[in-house]
């Protein structure tokens, strides 16, 4: 940002006028509530460069030309032309995407109400990125005696900034100041998220003050969005916005339908392919195409599992935090036995630290880790991820024999990380959703539910085939599903269910204390119902004791199993 520019734009906030009609190939964006932002929708953009390509000039990497043709802006051959400023001056919440081209040195930025700035500058080469490089928030300023920055702004999480000469990406998703019927303002304006060529490196950032020199002037609840064109060579393209809302916007033409090559595991309607039972009945909700699970939970057993198996895989999903949470996805099994834990890995979903973890290797044992000899550069690392809340993310898994890759909103952040050998099983499992139990006391806060809700669920399989299976034996199945739907054993009178229902308490009581229940329909047999089974625990019984009332009241078939 030109240390000259922001009071260049204090004439701004008056800019209000009606976007022009779409560009024919805006309108897949237009289903989707984008609007284009052509010549047509910036003010000044006549004196704009029009091209249909840019590139670092030849003999001079300073400057860019422009290539033939129509789709891109260049501000100008010297880089220096008015700022670009949308003609729609009442932006509030808004999400913007845009492509951008700086030649070397370059300096620019993405201002908000002509008062909240991303910055955009040549940055790639900087080890250690400050707000005032690209993909910061650009600091408070003061220009006396000499241009200085009297904050740091907001540096980038990671410096994404690619090469002079090269296209890049901004996603950005911002909210502005709230104020009260006196004008008096009660909340800061926010950038919630900001996206720099596929890695987030901004999460719901507050900007109490405007940034740059005058950064003491007047906010306001609305305004223009700036493209600045008068610090040095730039060229943008696809340009679109859209209002904002927490949650973002999802076409209804598009949401849980899948991309090419991939199946819908949730077609946005109803359980259908998934293990239901009562505690999942309970936990689990479908509104709007959004699939939730918000109450309470007290005892484990009320994940959510495919009916399928599956072995190697592409997964990718969608999910919102209503408020700080808790949650996983599971998959594959695991070798060996974690007590407490469960018997799938789990890609941790968490508030505050955790997220992206593969869970097995944070809970595994002392001892175990220290028979393989697991050294601490051996186990996977992801850097700290708190996720927005009320924000839609995206996660995407790769699965394939041993080896994981994971993204989160475009960020790799486990790239082709091989399990040992002893850690996961290659046999194919379901993949489960976690509907965690209520959190009380760590840093999640007192007697969180830990809501959590997933759209867009997509998989492709990699290599499909006997790896990938509908069910096993009744029995294996039964084992699927132990940790869900607790193991139901056959109907018997009521008096012996009660019997079997005791025992088995008893010995649960030992362990785990998982819930012990005795379904009882009127004039119909009792069933004996156990949630969850001890995750991998081994030392339950493969077979227990049952009082001779029980045996001769009709239990058919062995004795109780596990």
């Amino acid at each position: 940002m030109s240390k000259s520019t922001y009071g260049r734009l204090k004439a701004v906030f008056v800019l209000i006028a009606v976007l022009p009609g779409l560009p024919a190939g805006a309108a897949r964006a237009a289903e989707e509530g984008w609007t284009q932002l052509g010549p047509d929708a910036l003010r000044n953009s006549e004196q704009w460069l029009a091209a249909g390509d840019a590139a670092l000039k030849a003999d001079q990497p300073r400057l860019l030309v422009g290539k033939p043709g129509k789709g891109v802006l260049i501000n100008g051959k010297t880089g220096k032309c008015p700022s670009l400023v949308t003609k729609r001056g009442d932006y509030r919440d808004v999400e913007m995407h845009l492509e951008f081209m700086i030649s070397k040195g370059s300096n620019s930025g993405v201002i908000f109400f002509g008062t909240y700035e991303i910055q955009i500058l040549d940055s790639a080469h900087v080890t250690e990125p400050t707000g005032a490089h690209c993909g910061g928030i650009y600091p408070r300023a003061e220009e006396k005696p000499t241009y200085h920055h009297i904050d740091k702004g907001s540096p980038p999480a990671v410096n994404a900034a690619k090469k002079p000469g090269e296209w890049q990406t901004y996603d950005i998703i911002f909210t502005a100041a709230r104020f009260d019927k006196d004008g008096k303002k009660i909340a800061n304006a926010k950038f919630v998220k900001v996206t720099h060529n596929g890695k987030v490196i901004q999460e719901n950032k507050e900007v109490p003050y405007a940034c740059g020199p005058n950064w003491d002037r007047e906010q306001r609840p609305q305004g223009p969005i700036i493209i600045q064109g008068d610090y040095g060579p730039i060229a943008i393209r696809n340009v679109r916005v859209r209002d904002w809302k927490p949650g973002g916007v999802a076409s209804e033409k598009t949401l849980n339908v899948p991309p090419e090559g991939f199946t819908a595991v949730f077609n946005g309607k109803d359980f259908t392919g998934w293990r239901v039972h009562t505690k999942v009945e309970k936990m689990w909700s479908i509104e709007d195409g959004v699939l939730k699970s918000n109450g309470l939970l007290k005892e484990w057993g009320a994940d959510l599992a495919t009916e399928k198996k599956y072995r190697d895989f592409v997964l990718m999903l969608d999910f919102r935090m209503p408020t700080i949470s808790d949650s996983g996805i599971n998959f594959r099994r695991l070798i060996p036995e974690i007590p407490g834990f469960g018997e799938q890995e789990q890609f941790n979903l968490r508030s505050r630290g955790g997220m992206g973890h593969l869970e097995s290797y944070y809970f595994l044992p002392k001892e175990t880790a220290k028979k393989h000899g697991l050294k601490e550069e051996e186990k996977p690392h992801v850097r700290h991820i708190d996720p927005v809340v009320g924000v839609w993310h995206t996660v995407k898994l790769t699965v394939t024999g041993r080896t994981i890759s994971a993204e989160y909103d475009g960020e790799v952040i486990l790239d082709k990380f091989t399990y040992h050998d002893w850690m996961i099983n290659t046999e194919p499992a379901p993949i489960r959703l976690q509907k965690h139990i209520v959190v009380d006391g760590d840093n999640l806060g007192k007697m969180n539910p830990c809501p959590i809700e997933y759209r867009n669920i997509f998989i492709k399989e990699i290599g499909a085939g006997p790896s990938s299976t509908t069910g096993g034996s009744e029995d294996e199945d039964d084992r699927e599903g132990d940790r869900d739907e607790g193991r139901r054993f056959q109907p018997v009178p009521v008096r012996a269910a009660r019997e079997i229902g005791g025992a088995l308490a008893k010995e649960a009581a030992k362990i785990d204390k998982p819930q012990v229940e005795i379904e009882e329909p009127e004039g119909q047999p009792a069933v004996v119902v156990v949630t969850p089974r001890p995750h991998g625990d081994q030392r339950w019984p493969r077979e227990l004791p049952v009082g001779s009332s029980a045996r001769t009241a009709g239990a058919a078939g062995p004795k109780p199993s596990f």
